[in-house]
């Protein structure tokens, strides 16, 4: 029984081994036919190729061409269109608005701040040009002549006639360069400034005009507004008062005013400019000049309520306080207090004390100079985009979003000035933008800016609608932007092309003629340009705003 039972086994393992073997042939010989093209599936393969166009094309370029970026988004509703408000809007500035602001105390000149609308009572409408708008003359001309159908008032050219300010003619404002203090013009009193000043030298390069007026400085408010002064004077700066009180002994009976009385408002003037460091350097005629001194260790005042603030810059929309602003702190008596600047135009372009000295977080001199390179290689790019910048017909010029000035630096051009806006939520870098030799202001953008309808000929805005799209209503922003814009004056927007098409569908229903186009460093970056012009119209008469031109 055994012996037979080992037998059987035996035969068994060698037929398993065959089939195994066979099966392997099988499968060799069945692939090898199949790859000699002669299989079924190959054919199949192949005839699908052959219905396939499958071409291997040999002119592609990747090259950022600045086309047309055509982005396929799920179907959405038309834009919204934005009628023109009614022509007697024409004027509107939405924070200083004489009818409310009327409403305000006038105790401190509050009456006289910012005081914009709530939301609900916004004018969500296109502010429109005066009838017969011109393009502005462009500059030089605009410095002496403007259109009067741009600015229709001829009030001025009455109760100024005297000081010489403005003369009407023909169809043109002229402007003499007449004034409350020069009314023959104002070379000859430049010149006498000159004489204190360094005016010529590039060592003087931001000027700001109080626009005081006639007012006495007893509108200063226990000296508030010679303190304000003060703060943003640059130790070594001058202040120039012209104007009453001085030169009291020759117009005090002129003014009605008793002699004890300006004599003693003078006394204190120059009181508080002791106070504040001020050296008085000249005082002849109508004029009175002096000097910030450089620093607290040169001061030799008594004893001063110096701010409590420990950040001089942090003021949009802040209560003022009678306090001075103190000194940045110095090491020796010759040295100027917050850093030594270098005379225009070389100042344009070196370190900013502010970022030399690490005030600035997060910016260091080598990001400094990588910002300057960054906006000369995009200022190229616009000017290809839009050749008439850096032209005298594009003369008034607003930066949204100024960063460290790079935009406004790179454009400068004796054509062309900059308005550097420093967002209220942004990172505060309006000190290195002076201290670069430009101008600049604070701003918050969900807000009216304190500015004349139809003010700049271009406006550009990097990254502006990123920063307030979860702040407030981005059509609220282009509306005011098309309201400081000049009819046919251009925008450049830069940023992410989820924002910008958002930007674009707004823009379509506000007379925009737009174009969305790819970044200078091709079209797989997200961050885009949007190019915009404002079309030409003008307002009508009565309030329908079915017939604007």
């Amino acid at each position: 029984m055994g012996s037979k039972h080992n037998s059987s086994g035996n035969r068994t393992r060698p037929l398993s081994i065959f089939v195994i073997i066979g099966l392997c042939c099988f499968f060799y010989l069945l692939g090898a036919w199949q790859k000699s093209g002669f299989g079924k599936g190959d054919g199949i393969a192949l005839e699908i190729t052959r219905q396939t166009d499958c071409s291997i094309f040999t002119d592609l370029n990747f090259e950022a061409h600045h086309n047309l970026v055509e982005i396929i988004q799920p179907y959405t509703p038309k834009a919204k269109v934005f009628k023109p408000c009614d022509i007697r809007y024409r004027d509107y500035t939405p924070c200083q608005e004489q009818d409310r602001a009327m409403k305000f105390p006038r105790e401190n000149m509050i009456y006289r701040e910012r005081h914009c609308p709530p939301d609900e009572e916004k004018l969500r409408c296109l502010i429109p040009a005066p009838k017969g708008y011109a393009t502005p003359f462009p500059w030089p001309k605009s410095r002496d002549y403007a259109h009067y159908a741009n600015v229709p008032y001829k009030s001025l050219t009455v109760e100024k006639a005297v000081q010489n300010w403005v003369q009407f003619q023909g169809d043109v404002f002229k402007f003499p360069g007449g004034g409350t203090m020069f009314p023959q013009g104002a070379d000859a009193y430049i010149n006498e400034l000159a004489s204190v000043i360094p005016i010529a030298d590039g060592s003087v390069r931001t000027a700001l005009d109080t626009g005081c007026g006639v007012c006495s400085l007893f509108c200063g408010h226990n000296g508030m507004y010679l303190m304000e002064v003060d703060r943003v004077l640059r130790p070594g700066g001058y202040w120039i008062l012209s104007g009453p009180p001085i030169n009291w002994k020759t117009y005090y009976q002129t003014w009605k005013r008793s002699k004890e009385d300006v004599m003693a408002e003078q006394r204190k003037i120059e009181e508080l400019a002791e106070l504040l460091c001020w050296e008085k350097k000249y005082e002849k005629g109508d004029i009175a000049i002096w000097r910030k001194k450089i620093n607290a260790k040169s001061c030799r005042r008594k004893s001063a309520n110096i701010c409590a603030s420990m950040d001089a810059d942090d003021v949009w929309y802040k209560k003022m306080d009678t306090c001075i602003t103190p000194f940045p702190e110095v090491t020796s008596a010759d040295e100027v207090a917050g850093g030594e600047l270098k005379k225009f135009p070389a100042r344009l372009f070196s370190v900013p004390p502010r970022i030399a000295k690490g005030s600035i977080e997060g910016v260091t001199t080598v990001s400094y100079q990588e910002d300057n390179k960054l906006w000369r290689k995009r200022l190229d790019v616009y000017k290809r985009i839009n050749g008439l910048i850096g032209t005298t017909r594009y003369r008034n010029v607003i930066d949204m979003n100024a960063g460290l000035g790079g935009f406004a630096a790179a454009l400068e051009s004796r054509n062309s000035w900059v308005m550097n806006v420093v967002p209220a939520i942004a990172k505060n870098t309006l000190g290195v933008i002076y201290e670069r030799g430009l101008i600049g202001i604070y701003h918050n953008w969900c807000e009216g800016f304190s500015t004349y309808p139809r003010t700049y000929d271009l406006i550009h805005a990097s990254g502006v609608f990123s920063l307030y799209q979860n702040t407030c209503q981005l059509e609220d922003i282009l509306l005011e932007m098309d309201r400081i814009l000049r009819p046919e004056g251009s925008v450049i927007l830069r940023d992410g092309v989820d924002v910008l098409n958002k930007v674009k569908k707004i823009a379509g229903g506000m007379r925009w003629n737009t174009k969305l186009i790819d970044h200078e460093d091709g079209p797989l970056v997200p961050e885009k340009i949007l190019v915009a012009f404002k079309q030409y119209w003008v307002g009508s008469s009565g309030n329908s705003t079915s017939n604007d031109q």
